[in-house]
């Protein structure tokens, strides 16, 4: 499993160059036929714009990469906005770049700069999730280890679950090459007296700050 980024809601910015109105909006999606829906409504809301046009990359690794000019210049506009992508490692994100021509050309230099640059600020500006692997790991230990085991866990920044019954059990999500180091830490926390188990791994949405 490998960590990745992408944007954690639809996102909108807009602004005028050139008497021309750019409109540029990031959508989260895992499929492509999730992509190919966003664009579709896109073009249905924005369906009197001059240009609306796509970037997208889907996948962990950015497996799957499509994008569209939508009729202006080859390689000025989905080329460039699929490149913001690539370079920010952004992923499972659909970018639109609507354009309502104001009458003046922008030639290809400025088209390109226009549209990779709408894809970059919207991109910057999206909020993100951090997609990571983590180990669950069940913790059980009797209520006086509690307050200590709980303040750790706060310091260090663990996501973890508590459960209250005639013992407290927590579910704690770890980084993979953490494990060990917790358990360790764990043990001389409650004197050796917990049960330690390894549940499942899994993808876990983590908060993302830059």
């Amino acid at each position: 499993m490998k960590s990745y980024i992408t944007v954690a809601k639809e996102h909108r910015i807009e602004y005028i160059v050139e008497k021309s109105r750019f409109i540029a909006t990031a959508i989260p999606c895992e499929t492509e036929e999730e992509a190919q829906a966003g664009i579709a409504r896109i073009n249905k809301e924005f369906w009197d714009a001059t240009h609306n046009c796509t970037a997208y990359a889907l996948g962990p690794g950015q497996e799957q990469q499509r994008s569209s000019d939508n009729g202006e210049p080859s390689g000025t506009a989905g080329k460039p906005m699929l490149e913001v992508l690539k370079k920010t490692g952004i992923t499972n994100t659909l970018i639109v770049v609507t354009r309502y021509f104001g009458g003046i050309k922008l030639g290809a230099g400025g088209l390109i700069r226009t549209y990779s640059h709408s894809a970059a600020e919207v991109i910057h500006d999206a909020p993100k999730t951090l997609y990571a692997p983590r180990q669950i790991v069940s913790l059980t230990i009797n209520y006086s280890y509690y307050g200590a085991i709980e303040r750790f866990l706060q310091e260090q920044n663990f996501h973890y679950e508590s459960e209250f019954a005639e013992q407290v059990k927590l579910l704690i999500y770890v980084d993979p090459d953490e494990v060990a180091a917790l358990e360790t830490t764990m043990t001389n926390l409650t004197n050796g007296q917990q049960a330690w188990e390894l549940l499942e791994a899994k993808m876990v949405a983590l908060p993302y700050t830059e």
